[in-house]
């Protein structure tokens, strides 16, 4: 079973050799026995099902390409499904890819299981499961990164980008190594989540509590360049709270910005508007034959921004984002998202990285799916999307949220559905009747652990 894209000749796997000749890293991480990855081999994707609503639910030994949806989980360590990828052509294929491996926390996760109905509270939960365990040798943990991040750079748009996220104890690690894999000129930056607040036992915690994640980006080409549409963030203020950080006249609350390059033009049209400020009481005069203007009182004219008035005192203001993201709570004050899986991430974390770093239509990759908190959102702001994870209960979780997303969408909806695969090592036998892989995709539309470290480990993710 294959991802085809057809669109695109048959991709050699890439050595780490031949992926860095062309440009030698001048940055290197080295641990104990570290090994050049060689080209892994490809694994087989068996069709265990589809889901694709306006077609009910086709039998997976009948449904043809051209019935199968496009969109993909699959069940399987993420190397050997990372590498059928770049075989059946799917190199530069993904503007995103966002991958949260585990974080070598020492711990073995637990999935909660809960009872069906609407309840979601802590009461609901009648056991827990084993997830994964997340104990590694550290030489262990960076070959297992190394391999599979050297193909998920193959597999990015020349435009797209990767995120890694991670946490304090090997975030300074996998900075280095993705300047190794990609090259120090493609970091484009480092977002530190604040994916916690300190409560309970953190309150005591010393050397400061660990309440943040790190999200490393980097570009494929960022000369390309790479896609980007910056993020803004709607704060809602009380009156209080807008009375102290900004000023006021008739018409509400401002802030105010300097007209820089305006036209004298502009600055016309502003000031019929009253969107000019001077300050120190004075007023603004303009002066058509010099093409300029300036405030009575001395000092520098600035462009009034409004509030939106919201009524009952409250004020909306739309701010800038930086690399500080303290507006995007994690899970334990969003407990309304919490499926039950250990480590899940929020959806308005990937709403905000789907939303910047791609355009509706554009293919994303999780290759650590978890909870399927990725392809949700992707699902929902109209992107096309590919999920992988080595657990069976990530799947059943992911398909479980999904299913629910897709059937409450509209029937024009551009994405309506997904098919189930199973990643089996090379050589295995399928299913009777397995089918091909997912239809090819168009064009893009812009242009426990055990005594050998590695031994057993699938690839699994943390949220």
């Amino acid at each position: 079973m294959t991802l085809r894209c057809t669109r695109h000749k048959t991709h050699p796997i890439p050595s780490a050799q031949s992926a860095m000749k062309s440009s030698p890293p001048s940055t290197r991480l080295t641990w104990a026995n570290k090994e050049t990855p060689p080209p892994p081999p490809p694994a087989r994707l068996a069709l265990q099902e589809t889901f694709a609503p306006l077609r009910g639910m086709p039998d997976v030994q009948e449904a043809p390409d051209a019935e199968r949806p496009a969109n993909a989980l699959i069940q399987g360590d993420n190397l050997g499904v990372l590498a059928q990828l770049l075989a059946d052509g799917w190199a530069g294929r993904f503007r995103l890819i966002y991958a949260d491996p585990p974080y070598n926390s020492g711990l073995v996760w637990m999935r909660k299981v809960r009872l069906r109905g609407p309840q979601r509270s802590s009461a609901a939960v009648v056991e827990q499961q084993p997830q994964y365990a997340d104990a590694w040798d550290e030489s262990a943990y960076l070959q297992f990164l190394y391999a599979r991040l050297l193909l998920m750079r193959e597999l990015l748009a020349e435009d797209g980008s990767l995120w890694l996220h991670c946490d304090h104890r090997h975030a300074h690690h996998l900075r280095c190594l993705l300047e190794e894999l990609f090259g120090p000129k493609q970091f484009l930056n480092t977002i530190t989540w604040r994916s916690q607040t300190v409560r309970g036992a953190k309150v005591n915690a010393f050397y400061f509590a660990n309440s943040a994640h790190a999200l490393h980006i980097f570009a494929k080409n960022r000369s390309a360049p790479t896609c980007w549409t910056p993020a803004k963030k709607r704060l809602i203020l009380s009156e209080a709270q807008a009375a102290a950080q900004f000023m006021r006249d008739e018409r509400g609350f401002f802030r105010t910005s300097d007209p820089g390059d305006f036209s004298f033009a502009s600055l016309e049209r502003l000031h019929a508007e009253g969107r000019l400020y001077a300050p120190y009481g004075g007023g603004v005069l303009l002066d058509a034959d010099a093409q300029r203007a300036y405030c009575s009182n001395g000092g520098n004219i600035g462009v009034k921004y409004y509030l939106t008035a919201l009524g009952a005192g409250r004020h909306a203001v739309e701010r800038g984002v930086d690399n500080i993201w303290e507006d995007i709570p994690g899970l334990g004050t969003t407990p309304g998202e919490d499926m039950g899986y250990p480590t899940q991430k929020t959806e308005a974390l990937l709403s905000r990285i789907i939303h910047t770093a791609t355009r509706p239509g554009d293919w994303v990759l999780d290759p650590f799916m978890g909870s399927g908190t990725t392809p949700a959102v992707a699902q929902k702001l109209g992107r096309r999307w590919v999920g992988c994870d080595g657990s069976l209960g990530a799947l059943q979780t992911t398909r479980r949220r999904l299913h629910a997303i897709i059937q409450a969408q509209p029937p024009d909806s551009a994405s309506r559905g997904f098919a189930v695969y199973r990643a089996e090592a090379p050589g295995a036998s399928g299913a009777p009747g397995a089918a091909a892989g997912p239809p090819a995709p168009g064009p893009p539309p812009h242009g426990h652990r055990a005594d050998n470290p590695q031994a057993g480990r699938t690839a699994t993710k943390r949220g």
